[in-house]
């Protein structure tokens, strides 16, 4: 029986009988795939799983999900798996997460830290980010946001994993035009010729070091 290229949903065919099976089949596997929420990652199956159930699998699957590693795994009166291809992404609700599937693996979305900040400078407000910042599974980290009211100095330090292996200097803008941001090795971030009406942190990007 032929099926949908994506998501491997079962058409009807000319002629078929019990149609409402592979009908209700394709409902089935739609109702576990769209605005996708797992219950938690894990790699042995539940013993009573609830109609409708979905499972992200583990590695080192065993039962009923063993060679199902990182699939999608649905119980709807059986166990159905979906393999998920680049882009998709997935709310784990166990760990109050939201993972996306790189072609190869499942990876948590970049966590957000938002620094306490120094010298007197505060967000910009109206409806623009504050500071922040995240690193990527490849260890990338970005710093972005507007801040206001503050002085030259050091504004904040990056945590532990966030900083470089040397000192960095950016270029970002301000009120007053382009003006300099140095990430130090030790995590702080500095800035020279800032402009209290407003002061951008956005294009400072680097690898962390480690």
């Amino acid at each position: 029986m032929s099926e949908t290229p994506r998501l491997g949903l079962p058409y009807l065919d000319m002629g078929q009988a019990q149609k409402e099976m592979t009908h209700n089949a394709a409902l089935a596997r739609l109702d576990g795939l769209v605005q996708v929420t797992c219950l938690e990652v894990r790699s042995d199956p539940p013993a009573e799983p609830a109609e409708g159930a979905v499972y992200l699998v583990g590695d080192s699957a065993s039962g009923a999900w063993e060679g199902q590693e990182d699939s999608l795994a649905a119980w709807h009166q059986g166990w159905h798996f979906t393999a998920p291809e680049a882009g998709w992404r997935v709310c784990d609700q166990d760990r109050e997460r939201i993972l996306t599937h790189d072609g190869s693996q499942w990876r948590a979305v970049p966590e957000l830290q938002v620094p306490s900040l120094d010298n007197d400078w505060i967000g910009y407000g109206s409806g623009y980010a504050g500071i922040r910042y995240f690193r990527d599974a490849e260890g990338r980290v970005t710093i972005e946001g507007v801040m206001q009211a503050g002085s030259d100095g050091v504004v904040f330090t990056l945590l532990e994993g966030y900083r470089p292996a040397d000192t960095l200097m950016f270029c970002c803008w301000s009120g007053g035009g382009p003006y300099r941001v140095d990430v130090r090795a030790n995590g702080e971030v500095e800035v020279h010729a800032s402009n209290t009406v407003f002061s951008s942190l956005a294009g400072i990007s680097f690898i962390a070091a480690g």
